[in-house]
């Protein structure tokens, strides 16, 4: 202490950073620190570890990332028993110290980028761990304590040379995340029972099938499958039971045709199968996008039993053969003719709650259709498809259904859409691409919609005309999934991607974009395409978004990020974005600026924030050392 300091006035020191220097050492006093909590020494030259260092028995978190610890760990690394963090990514690291399994309290283990060939037996005792990420080392295979991890969350094993990952993940019951990719996989990981396994990347291996019974252990929880650049020759027909799939990759594999099933995933807006000798399908087919190879796959064939399809898209195919055989009936001399045109669709619709209307040339709703007709749709209508018709305005009518789920308006002429159908209080699902709507009457139709900002789930903009961001989408909060390709939108500067609490697909491709904005404010982003734009630039911050696992930007005269690295895939895109911010770089608070809605006015409400200024380093090491003791050489 200085001389002018007192001992009560001193606080004990919990928090070290050390990072980015040059210390080639650390004096065997830091034993003296009986206090601390966290360690930070990444970036330095770190060759060993004193003795001293495995005295620090309240350390709670530690990083050694790229260092050049090239021996092997000390075994007294279990003495430091407190630990719930620790980070040895970057170094030369050969093997872990059996002593490992000590730290029953470990919650995350980062010892990616290492020359690690196997992991030890006693890491099945760590019991509490969540996070495993071990990509880019040598790991051959897995230990038979790995199915003790039931508490893993997030495991990360890309980049190795498994063959085989065995029994190792079928006990893993907690697992949310597995990335795979780039091993030397020739048999279909035996994935856990009863998980909530969300994301499964695979690609980059060696699979010729994917192991059916492996997969439909999943089918309640899987949204993301990568299985792209494998030796697929074909997909098993179930499938198309994984009911909450959201992005199927599928592309550069032996494929020659696609199971019909997965034309009726309600929720797959991504699915890629470019890079296959598919020859039942037309090349038109694939190039059209996600939708058109779903709806024509709905043609081939019914989705296997029991599958949860999209209620309201009927198989195509024969819709039109009952619609041809309808129309001969009507005009047979023998049937006498009906009440009305569409008497035996209604009679159904009323039985099921779903109505199919398509290519029916309809400017106006049937008379029977709103809610005073005679089958009372207003009370009993749950989906409802107009799709291929020829609506301008999407009419006040069908704001009279209020038990609608669904509602597709697809391929139209609409240029408007009634507000009343915003207050539709159970509307999940909205579909109104390729029509003539404008930024403009999509925030007339948005205006004051509380209803749909608590309902609506998923929402379809595709190939309309819209030149910019409507503020009003930002009043839709619990909105999922967002589809705003083959516009002209040019910036999404402004629009508060914050209040989108819930969305965690967006696709802004084909547009005119010169600016993503703040797009990583939107909390649970997970899947972002934005190819085949103007950007010039793309915003690092993408790097920290917690929950994006998919990216896809190609054809955008863009420098961030090279094209090497974008050939790679969504994981190199997103950590090349990250390595290009500084250090413990943490994403900047959304925009200040807040927005109220108003029965009878959009306020945008601005308010300053103050600059954040940051002290000098040393300034910050100079008022630590004030409690450490002046002999202690770090």
């Amino acid at each position: 202490m200085d001389k002018d300091e007192k001992k009560w006035e001193c606080v004990d020191l919990v928090k070290i950073d050390l990072s980015h220097n040059s210390i080639p050492a650390i004096s065997d006093e830091i034993a003296t620190l009986t206090s601390v909590t966290s360690i930070k020494l990444c970036q330095n030259a770190l060759q060993t570890l004193p003795e001293g260092f495995f005295e620090l028995q309240t350390l709670t978190y530690l990083d050694l990332s790229h260092n050049q610890l090239d021996q092997n760990l000390s075994e007294r690394f279990g003495a430091l028993t407190s630990l719930k963090e620790l980070v040895l990514s970057g170094n030369k690291l050969s093997c872990l110290p059996n002593s490992i399994g000590l730290l029953e309290n470990l919650e995350s283990l980062h010892v990616e980028e290492n020359a690690l060939t196997a992991l030890p037996e006693q890491i099945g005792a760590l019991r509490k761990l969540h996070v495993l990420i071990a990509h880019t080392n040598q790991l051959t295979g897995l230990p038979s304590s790995f199915r003790a991890l039931r508490n893993i969350q997030n495991l990360d094993l890309k980049k190795n040379q498994l063959e085989s990952t065995g029994d190792a993940l079928a006990t893993l019951s907690g697992l949310k995340f597995l990335d795979l990719r780039q091993n030397k996989l020739v048999v279909f990981p035996v994935l856990p029972e009863g998980a909530a396994l969300d994301q499964v990347f695979l690609g980059y291996n060696t699979l010729s099938s994917i192991d059916e019974i492996s997969i439909l252990r999943i089918e309640d929880s899987v949204t993301i499958l990568d299985m792209r650049d494998n030796k697929l020759q074909g997909l098993p027909t179930n499938l198309a039971c994984l009911y909450r799939l959201k992005t199927l990759d599928v592309a550069n594999n032996d494929l020659t045709d696609l199971p019909p099933g997965l034309g009726y995933l309600k929720h797959l807006n991504h699915f890629i199968v470019d890079g296959n000798p598919l020859r039942a399908i037309r090349r038109s087919v694939i190039s059209s996008g996600c939708e058109a190879l779903k709806k024509y796959l709905r043609t081939r064939g019914p989705p296997p039993i029991g599958v949860d399809v999209l209620e309201e898209e009927r198989d195509e195919l024969q819709l039109e053969r009952e619609r041809v055989a309808q129309a001969s009936s009507c005009n047979s001399d023998d049937a006498p003719p009906p009440a009305s045109e569409f008497t035996a669709l209604f009679r159904e619709a009323a039985a099921t709650g779903t109505m199919v209307l398509m290519n029916n040339s309809l400017g106006v709703l049937p008379a029977d259709l709103v809610s005073q007709g005679q089958f009372n749709f207003g009370e009993t209508l749950l989906h409802l498809n107009l799709s291929s018709n020829q609506f301008r305005v999407l009419p006040a009518e069908i704001g009279e259904l209020k038990l609608l789920k669904t509602l597709t308006v697809e391929s139209n002429e609409l240029q408007s859409l009634h507000p009343s159908i915003a207050g539709l209080p159970h509307l999940g699902l909205l579909r109104l691409q390729k029509n003539q709507l404008s930024a403009e009457s999509i925030s007339e139709f948005l205006h004051n919609s509380t209803a749909l900002g608590r309902s609506l789930k998923e929402l379809d903009l595709r190939n309309n005309c819209l030149t910019s961001m409507p503020l009003e989408l930002c009043q839709l909060h619990s909105l999922e999934t967002l589809l705003l390709a083959f516009n002209r939108i040019e910036t999404l500067e402004q629009f508060p991607w914050s209040q989108l609490t819930n969305v965690s697909l967006i696709s802004i491709s084909n547009n005119k974009l010169r600016s993503l904005g703040r797009i990583y404010d939107a909390p649970l982003l997970a899947s972002l395409s934005f190819e085949n734009n103007n950007l010039t630039k793309v915003p690092c911050e993408l790097g920290l978004c917690p929950n994006l696992r998919a990216i896809y930007m190609n054809g955008n005269p863009q420098r961030t990020v090279r094209g090497a690295v974008i050939a790679k895939g969504s994981t190199e895109i997103l950590t090349y974005l990250k390595n290009k911010l500084p250090p413990n770089a943490v994403l900047p608070p959304p925009s200040p600026m807040t927005r109220a809605f108003k029965t009878d006015q959009l306020m945008v409400i601005t308010r300053k924030t103050k600059d954040q200024r940051q002290s000098h380093p040393l300034t910050a090491l100079h008022r630590l050392s004030r409690t450490v003791p002046s002999t202690l050489n770090l």
